[in-house]
């Protein structure tokens, strides 16, 4: 008795499984000799509009780009592994070089002030009267007169503008 309602049911899903079958294409359109065929893809390039029975529903179609041209990386797409590691090794040098520099500038900076107070404590004790002296090239002590002594002064003075500004 079951068996008799389900011949019927599948008879009936069966014919309108058929029935709607041609409903899944998009074009439909009569060949040369007047057939009319229903495809997914559009009919042979050269036929008619006139022959065209059915077509799909205009939509925008994103072009490809060429193959010759490369695809741009996404501004804001998360980086690979590789990148974010090249990433940090620059910022590694960049705050070393930083560092580095920084550390120059502060031993050129306490350089000038140990000249600075040096050639100022030699003007100072060249203008400060009293005996002074210098050693020669073989090691002896030269006692300065006053001509050697403004000499002297002078090139201290020249060196205080030097190191000490």
């Amino acid at each position: 008795m079951m068996a008799d309602r389900i011949v019927p049911l599948l008879a009936a899903v069966l014919a309108l499984s058929l029935w709607a079958a041609p409903a899944g294409a998009q074009w439909m359109w009569k060949d040369e000799a007047g057939h009319t065929l229903a495809s997914d893809q559009p009919p042979p390039a050269g036929t008619p509009e006139s022959r065209i029975l059915k077509q799909p529903k205009a939509r925008t179609v994103a072009i490809a780009p060429t193959p010759a041209a490369p695809i741009a990386p996404k501004e804001n797409a998360p980086k690979s592994l590789a990148e974010r590691e090249l990433d940090a090794r620059q910022r590694q040098k960049e705050v070393a070089d930083a560092t580095r520099k920084a550390d120059d500038d502060a031993s050129k900076s306490k350089a000038l002030q140990d000249n600075c107070a040096a050639v100022k404590g030699n003007l100072a004790a060249l203008q400060a009267g009293g005996r002074a002296a210098r050693f020669n090239e073989r090691g002896e002590k030269v006692y300065l007169d006053d001509a050697d002594r403004q000499s002297e002064i002078a090139k201290s003075q020249g060196q205080v503008a030097q190191y000490c500004r």
